[in-house]
C-alpha cells in the first residue's frame, strides 16, 4: 500500500467512485485504483482553510470523521455538540470510517441527540449533496496542527469554527450528561483505570498495586477496575462492563477516578468526576486543557513526547525509569 495515500490528510476515493479511509484501506486492502479525495464540493481544512458560518446553513455532512478511537470520538462529538449550540435545528450526517471497533461505534449511538444521521464508508460520491456543506475530517493523525493544539480546539478548527467562540463547558464533553447510562449500584468506590489503547500511554502493571494501596488510604473506600491487582481492596468488575455504555455508566457513578491518557479520562470528564491522570506522550494541555475537576500529571519525556502508538520494548524501558522516579 501506497504509504503516501496511508498518510494523507484527508479520505480516498477508490476506483473514482467510492470514499473509503486511509484507516479502513489499511485494514483490508480494495480491489481497485486509489487516488486523494479532491472534490469541488467537499471542504477540507488541511488542505484550504474552511470557515463556516453554522446559523445560516440547515445540513452539514461530516466525511470520515471524528477518529478511529473512542477517546478522539467523545472528543469529535462534543465538536458536532458545539455546532448543535450554535444552530440546534441543523441537521448533521456523520460518515464513519469503515473497520472500526464497535465499542467505538456505540459511542456515536449513545450521541444520537447530537447525530441526526449516521452513515459508513464505502460511501459512493454521487450521493453527495452539493448544496449540503460537505467536510473531509478524514485521517486526523496526520494533519498538521493534531500535536499542536487542544485536541477540542483542533476538531472545532478543522470543521470551520473559532474555538474561541465556543463555551469552554461543551469543551469538557458535557453532552455526556444527556446520555442515559446505567447504574450497577456499587456503592461508594473509586474507579481505577490504568490502561489505554497502547502501551506506550498505560500505567504498567507493576505499579498497580502501590497506586491502589495509595487510593486506599487516600479516600477510604474500594477501588474497582477492569483488570487484576492482588490487593485486598481492590475488585476486578470486568464481567459488568460488557459494552461502551456500561463502561459509560461505572464511570459515572464514581467518587475518583485514577488513570491514564485514555478515554476513559474523556468520559469522566464529561460525567464531571474528580480524576487524576498519568500522561507519558502527549502534554496534557493537548488533551485536558478543559478539564476543570482533572489533576494532570505528566512524566515523558523527551523520547517519548509525541508518541500515540507504541508498543517498542525501548521506548517503554525509557517510561519504566519514569514511572519508578514517579512513584518512588
Amino acid at each position: 500500500m501506497n504509504r503516501c495515500l496511508l498518510e494523507y490528510t484527508g479520505s480516498l476515493l477508490l476506483n473514482g467512485r467510492y470514499i473509503v479511509s486511509p484507516y479502513g484501506v489499511n485494514k483490508k486492502k480494495p480491489v481497485g485504483d486509489l487516488a486523494p479525495l479532491a472534490y469541488k464540493t467537499v471542504y477540507n481544512n488541511a488542505l484550504n482553510k474552511v470557515k463556516v458560518d453554522y446559523k445560516k446553513i440547515k445540513k452539514v455532512t461530516i466525511i470520515n470523521g471524528l477518529g478511529v478511537t473512542l477517546g478522539d470520538s467523545i472528543i469529535g462529538i462534543s465538536a458536532l455538540h458545539a455546532i448543535k449550540s450554535i444552530n440546534p435545528d441543523i441537521h448533521i450526517t456523520l460518515i464513519r470510517p469503515e473497520h472500526c471497533q464497535d465499542y467505538v461505534e456505540q459511542i456515536y449511538h449513545m450521541a444520537s441527540g447530537i447525530i441526526d444521521k449516521l452513515l459508513y464508508l464505502p460511501f459512493d460520491i454521487s450521493k453527495i449533496n452539493h448544496t449540503d456543506v460537505n467536510i473531509d475530517m478524514g485521517n486526523q493523525l496526520y494533519w498538521e496542527d493534531f500535536d499542536s493544539i487542544e485536541m477540542h480546539d483542533f476538531f472545532l478548527t478543522n470543521l470551520g469554527i473559532n474555538p474561541k467562540s465556543i463555551n469552554d463547558n461543551i469543551k469538557n464533553n458535557s453532552w455526556l450528561l444527556n446520555t442515559d447510562v446505567p447504574d450497577f449500584d456499587l456503592g461508594e468506590y473509586i474507579l481505577f483505570c490504568p490502561n489505554a489503547s497502547t502501551k506506550i500511554r498505560s500505567i504498567p502493571s507493576r505499579f498497580h498495586v502501590e497506586i491502589v494501596e495509595e487510593l486506599s488510604h487516600e479516600f477510604g473506600v474500594k477501588v474497582l477496575g477492569f483488570n487484576d491487582v492482588d490487593h485486598p481492596n481492590f475488585f476486578n468488575i470486568s464481567n459488568i462492563s460488557c459494552d461502551t455504555l456500561s463502561f459509560a455508566g461505572i464511570i459515572k457513578h464514581a467518587c475518583f477516578l485514577y488513570t491514564c491518557d485514555s478515554s476513559a479520562l474523556h468520559l469522566g470528564a464529561g460525567f464531571n468526576i474528580p480524576t487524576r491522570c498519568i500522561f507519558t506522550t502527549v502534554k496534557p494541555e493537548l488533551r485536558s486543557l478543559y478539564y476543570t475537576k482533572c489533576g494532570s500529571i505528566y512524566i515523558g519525556n523527551n523520547h517519548t513526547a509525541g508518541v500515540h502508538c507504541s508498543e517498542d520494548d525501548y521506548m517503554l524501558e525509557v517510561l519504566n525509569k519514569e514511572f519508578e522516579e514517579f512513584y518512588a
